[in-house]
């Protein structure tokens, strides 16, 4: 099986988010995430995988969405969110946070760890279903979550 793999400056995204791990609840920061996809298949009658360029728009597409927003988990047990005239209110323990809705958004995942995310942006990818896509989403350097299919 022949792979491609793509990385492009513009995939990447700044975003803040929280976690509630092990009992405790960090707070509020932000990363530079850095995103990678492989993409696994047959050649094409041209001898390629999959278009780098198509691959890469696909994913700076998605880095765009999330870029300079709160990311926060809509199935986690511990967060609570309700949404009032166009603000999304955050409790978590004994923290409140209140964020204009326009500045968040919401992933249908327990969490927004490197993983989850990875998931989250390989189910909007968009890639043929006889691919196989691996994605891979770095807070930074020494800390990367992936996900394959």
């Amino acid at each position: 099986m022949y792979s491609v793999r793509v990385k492009d400056q513009r995939m990447h995204f700044s975003a803040s988010h929280f976690l509630k791990s092990e009992g405790e609840i960090e707070n509020l920061h932000g990363h530079n995430y850095e995103l990678k996809v492989k993409i696994y298949g047959p050649l094409n009658e041209d001898g390629m995988v999959y278009d780098f360029r198509k691959a890469k728009a696909k994913a700076i597409k998605i880095c765009e969405m999330l870029d300079h927003k709160v990311l926060l988990p809509a199935e986690s047990k511990t967060i609570k969110m309700t949404k009032s005239e166009g603000f999304l209110e955050v409790r978590v323990g004994d923290k409140r946070y209140v964020f204009p809705e326009e500045d968040c958004v919401i992933i249908p995942k327990q969490a927004t760890t490197a993983e989850l995310l990875a998931q989250h942006i390989h189910e909007h990818l968009d890639f043929p279903e006889d691919f196989k896509v691996k994605v891979c989403v770095s807070e930074n350097a020494g800390s990367t979550g992936c996900y394959k299919s």
